[in-house]
């Protein structure tokens, strides 16, 4: 049996004994034993953004929404804000379906803006604010935009990008607008003379004068179609061209909803709000999915890791969704060393792999400092809302990412016999999900060639990495068919799935980090390692790197071993916090 008869299978069947099981995951579907027949029969929002939003916290008008630097606004004063925002781009002629693109990091406009939009029914579309002025405009003309907001740190490039393709209403603001007071007024004498001024124009806005238009506009009566686009996120392009993923309200909600009703966070509980929002998991987990638990969002514009000590000791975080780099410099941190951080319940971690070893490691740091927190992995990708597999305190397993949620399906697959594989075995993970994307902007091929009809009429996304789900359900990653170094050796090429290798360097006890690229050495192409370690063990890095070798030889083939070894106490990150292999291959040809 390999893809006949997968229809949905009622819920005495999914709980089916160990030898009544079929084999195949997809339809045994062993991870639905952790949730209750109300979580599995949720149903899932069928409002827009802004709705849900209002729906989870409409009776919770006075609780504190937004913390930014100290200054608390509620839901009640969050509300106000976005109505207001949203009258103001009615008022300069944005309409439903509209894409307006949002160069920004973290603040409290880049908060209003996505609900405001939202719920005119126009779609907010958020761009790397690294991009430079040939990528902006390349991204302005795909979407079709007329108008534009932007961080006043990013306006120039922004403006002159929009100058290329037309005339275009560029609204911007400062990082400063919501500060308290006295650190607006620091901020303004700090950045005094840093910033190129911007002359107001009809086509150039500020936020106030933005804002002032809502006085033009009356409230609409406008009910957003959650089946329409309301979200266009990018890829990081990691594995080829970036691509503009097109996501719908129900798609996103879907995520939230699930979450929600499995988590067990309280409203009212403290979230540290850490990511970028031009990274969908930094939009969907850190900005729509704490509000519409009704928490206290914490807002970080720029995240630093020295600064961990501040944040812990300032706001008395209960929990935070980041990238496993964001967390490892718990362990180094001396300023953390006697610090009681009985406070802090959960220390979710995605969009890259964390060895079992570091993850342990963390566990003891959370234990040793008064917290019951583990970490809990996930899964997902762009395409799915950033989320479809995820560990829960009642459901976490050391080295896995997690289970589905209880609408999320998954089966590991093998593409040269075109059939489902069984527990155990290695293959593609492949997922389906009612938070799967509309497709990529402007791009079918790319579409098709992501989300595949297997031959019982059944769609999946293929996520081009590879794992495997034990018989509870707990899905493993062990590589990536996407990131792959052709190796070669006597004039034989090898493939090689770098991330197995780093798991290994990375149980070393003085490595924090690792990433290995290909490299040249003569005739051969080989691989280069890439280690991150501690201050303190820099200097050590001959007797570490004899260790390293060692334990290569005794665990990995020759040609999948690195030839070359690179020590540092920090290596390049991308925008979404991810290391930055690109850049790790530019410095080995250069």
């Amino acid at each position: 049996m390999t893809e006949q008869n997968r229809t949905e299978q009622n819920r005495t069947e999914q709980n089916r004994t160990e030898q009544n099981r079929t084999g195949y995951p997809s339809i045994d579907k062993p991870w639905l034993n952790f949730f209750s027949d109300k979580q599995i029969n949720l149903p899932l929002p069928e409002v827009g953004l802004y709705e849900f939003l209002w729906q989870s916290n409409k009776d919770y008008l006075d609780n504190c929404a937004l913390n930014y630097f100290g200054k608390r606004i509620t839901y009640r004063k969050l509300f106000s804000m976005i109505d207001e925002t949203a009258r103001a781009f009615s008022a300069i002629g944005v309409n439903e379906k509209d894409i307006v693109p949002i160069v920004t990091v973290s603040t409290v406009q880049s908060i209003i803006c996505f609900y405001a939009l939202n719920k005119i029914g126009a779609v907010a579309d958020y761009i790397n604010v690294l991009s430079e002025e040939d990528e902006l405009k390349r991204l302005f003309e795909e979407a079709d935009s007329n108008v534009i907001v932007t961080l006043d740190l990013f306006a120039n490039k922004v403006i002159n990008a929009a100058n290329k393709i037309g005339k275009k209403t560029v609204i911007t603001f400062g990082v400063e607008l919501d500060m308290p007071i006295l650190l607006k007024l620091g901020y303004k004498a700090k950045m005094r003379g840093k910033l190129h001024k911007i002359d107001a124009t009809e086509n150039i806005i500020p936020w106030k004068e933005f804002i002032k238009k809502s006085k033009e506009e009356n409230e609409r009566e406008y009910r957003k179609n959650p089946n329409e686009m309301c979200l266009l996120a990018h890829t990081g392009g990691t594995t080829g061209v970036p691509k503009a993923v097109m996501l719908n309200d129900k798609a996103v909600n879907a995520v939230v909803a699930q979450y929600i009703d499995v988590s067990g966070i309280e409203r009212g509980e403290v979230f540290l709000n850490l990511m970028i929002p031009f990274v969908l998991y930094g939009i969907v987990t850190n900005v729509h999915l704490p509000l519409c638990l009704g928490l206290e969002s914490v807002v970080i514009p720029k995240f630093d890791a020295k600064e961990w000590k501040n944040y812990f000791k300032k706001y008395k975080p209960n929990h935070i969704l980041a990238v496993p780099s964001y967390i490892i410099p718990f362990l180094n941190d001396k300023n953390l060393e006697k610090m009681d951080i009985s406070y802090f319940k959960s220390a979710g971690v995605g969009g890259d792999g964390m060895t079992a070893e570091l993850e342990v490691e963390l566990n003891s740091f959370f234990k040793a400092h008064n917290s019951n927190a583990v970490v809990l992995k996930g899964f997902g990708m762009t395409e799915v809302c950033a989320t479809a597999i995820v560990g829960f305190a009642y459901s976490n397993r050391i080295g896995s990412v997690g289970i589905p949620f209880p609408k999320v399906n998954m089966m590991i697959y093998d593409r040269e016999k075109e059939s489902e594989l069984t527990y155990k075995e290695i293959g593609e993970i492949c997922i389906q999900s009612p938070s799967q994307m509309l497709g990529y902007l402007n791009n079918k091929k790319a579409t098709e060639d992501l989300i595949w009809t297997h031959s019982d009429g059944s769609k999946w996304i293929h996520t081009g990495d590879l794992g495997y789900i034990d018989e509870d359900g707990f899905l493993f990653i062990v590589g990536r068919m996407k990131r792959m170094i052709l190796t070669t050796k006597g004039g034989i090429a090898y493939k090689v799935f770098p991330n197995m290798a780093e798991e290994i360097l990375e149980s070393h006890t003085s490595v924090v980090q690792s990433c290995i690229v290909g490299a040249n050495d003569g005739d051969d192409q080989v691989l280069r390692a890439h280690i991150m370690v501690s201050k303190e063990d820099i200097s050590k890095n001959v007797e570490i790197e004899k260790e390293l070798r060692k334990i290569c030889e005794g665990k990995l083939p020759s040609y999948s071993r690195p030839t070359f070894y690179c020590f540092s106490d920090s290596l390049p990150l991308t925008a979404a916090g991810k290391v930055d292999y690109r850049e790790l291959e530019k410095r080995d040809v250069n």
